[in-house]
C-alpha cells in the first residue's frame, strides 16, 4: 500500500527561512515568489507583513495547486518607520544608526494554506534592543555583507547577535520564521 506523498512549498527567497525549516526536519521544496515589497500609505507594519506573505503564498498557490503552501515576510519597525530590506551599503548603514541604542519591533506574518485550499494567517511579534553601535563596529558588520536583503539591514544569527541587548519574543521570529507558530500549524495538518 502506498503512502500518497504530500509536498510542502516555502514560498521565500530566504535561506534563513530554509535553515530554520530544516529544523522541523519536514521535506519541502523552494519557491522564489517575484513581489514588489512595498508599503502602503499609511500600512501598518504587522498588516505589511500579513499582506506580502499572503502575495507570496497566492503566487506559489496558482502553481502548486494540490500541496501545501507556507510563505513568511519580515518588517522591522522603528520610531515609527519600516526599516526596509536593501542592497545599498549607504543606506544600511543609515538604518543601523537608527537602530543604534533603540529598541524596534521585529514583525513576521506568516501564511499557511493546507492542501484544500483553506490558509491560516498570523502574525508574530519580537522586540529587539540594540547597544549603542560605534560607527566602527557598524562599518565592520557591513564589510561581511551578511546585511544584504535582510529587514532592518541586518542578520541576528550572524554577527549582528553581538549588537542585541535585549530581546522579547520568539528569537526564530527575528530570524525570518516563528518555529512556534509553524510547528503548530504542521502539527494541526498532520506534516509532523
Amino acid at each position: 500500500m502506498s503512502k500518497k506523498k504530500i509536498e510542502l512549498i516555502l514560498s521565500s527567497s530566504s535561506k534563513n527561512r530554509e535553515l530554520i525549516l530544516k529544523k522541523i526536519r519536514v521535506p519541502f521544496k523552494v519557491f522564489t515568489p517575484k513581489i514588489i515589497e512595498v508599503a502602503y500609505d499609511k500600512e501598518k507594519p504587522q498588516h505589511l507583513s500579513k499582506r506580502l506573505s499572503l502575495e507570496k503564498a497566492l503566487q506559489a498557490k496558482k502553481l502548486f495547486k494540490n500541496s501545501f503552501i507556507l510563505a513568511a515576510d519580515t518588517v522591522v519597525y522603528s520610531r515609527t518607520k519600516i526599516i526596509d530590506k536593501t542592497q545599498n551599503v549607504n543606506q544600511a548603514k543609515l538604518n543601523l544608526m537608527s537602530l543604534s541604542g533603540r529598541r524596534h519591533r521585529v514583525f513576521t506574518g506568516v501564511t499557511f494554506f493546507s492542501n484544500e485550499e483553506k490558509y491560516f494567517q498570523y502574525v508574530s511579534k519580537s522586540v529587539v534592543k540594540f547597544k549603542t553601535l560605534q560607527e566602527k563596529e557598524i562599518d565592520k558588520y557591513l564589510s561581511f555583507n551578511e546585511w544584504k536583503g535582510c529587514a532592518g539591514s541586518y542578520s541576528i544569527q550572524g554577527f549582528a547577535e553581538s549588537f542585541v541587548e535585549m530581546i522579547s519574543g520568539s528569537f526564530s521570529n527575528v530570524v525570518g520564521l516563528p518555529m512556534h507558530i509553524i510547528y503548530k500549524l504542521f502539527k494541526n495538518n498532520k506534516l509532523i
